[in-house]
């Protein structure tokens, strides 16, 4: 038992030595699986409100209030938005929004959410032309609240909390959530396991390793 328990101990030595012995330096990020959000937001006029896909996004604290924080890349219509609205509604995507929509090829809507900009593009007009209208939650809280995407497993109604934190490419926002809402189909926790994430998208080819809508999806 003793040579055994010796040998196994040497052994565990020799994988530690190995594995240290293979590291190297690298540039690419590690490729995590999370969530795939799309983040609503009012513009100056109708024209201007836009969504756009958002995974940058956590939960950080629950009491005395819910919050989130959520990163917004810089030079958007999005982020333009968000900064003087300071508020917006954060959408939990399902697999199916990744699917073929009227036979425009999978990742249609995917790739007009994240692949286009709100300031060349009337993002409300093209989803409701891949039959995803925009639609209004009602919700108790005062003022008005963007529009949203049909079919999403949850909204989350954030307000900003303070000033936003430049971190170079993004802008960090510490969001209050003033409501949250779930599609009334949504009946078990199985079913909200459905959501859309970074992997799903990766092994659809909709999205390429470094995050963005890639170029090659067949049309």
């Amino acid at each position: 038992m003793v040579s055994l328990t010796r040998h196994l101990q040497l052994y565990g030595l020799l994988q530690l030595l190995w594995h240290a012995h293979s590291l190297k330096p690298t540039t690419f990020p590690p490729l995590i699986d999370v969530p795939t959000y799309s983040l609503s937001t009012r513009g100056e006029d109708p024209s201007l409100d836009t969504m756009n896909i958002l995974t940058y996004a956590s939960p950080v604290s629950i009491k005395p209030h819910r919050m989130w924080s959520i990163s917004l890349y810089k030079g958007t219509l999005t982020h333009e938005n968000f900064v003087r609205e300071r508020r917006g509604v954060l959408q939990l995507l399902t697999q199916e929004h990744a699917q073929d929509a009227n036979n425009n090829g999978p990742g249609s809507l995917i790739r007009i959410l994240g692949g286009t900009s709100g300031k060349d593009v009337n993002k409300r007009l093209q989803c409701e032309k891949l039959g995803y209208a925009w639609n209004e939650l009602d919700i108790d809280e005062s003022g008005e609240w963007p529009s949203v995407l049909p079919g999403c497993i949850h909204y989350l109604h954030l307000e900003l909390q303070g000033d936003l934190v430049d971190c170079g490419s993004h802008e960090v926002a510490l969001c209050r959530v003033v409501s949250m809402t779930s599609d009334e189909s949504i009946e078990s926790a199985a079913m909200e396991l459905d959501y859309l994430s970074t992997r799903v998208l990766r092994h659809m080819g909709i999205i390429s390793e470094f995050g963005r809508i890639a170029e090659n999806v067949d049309e």
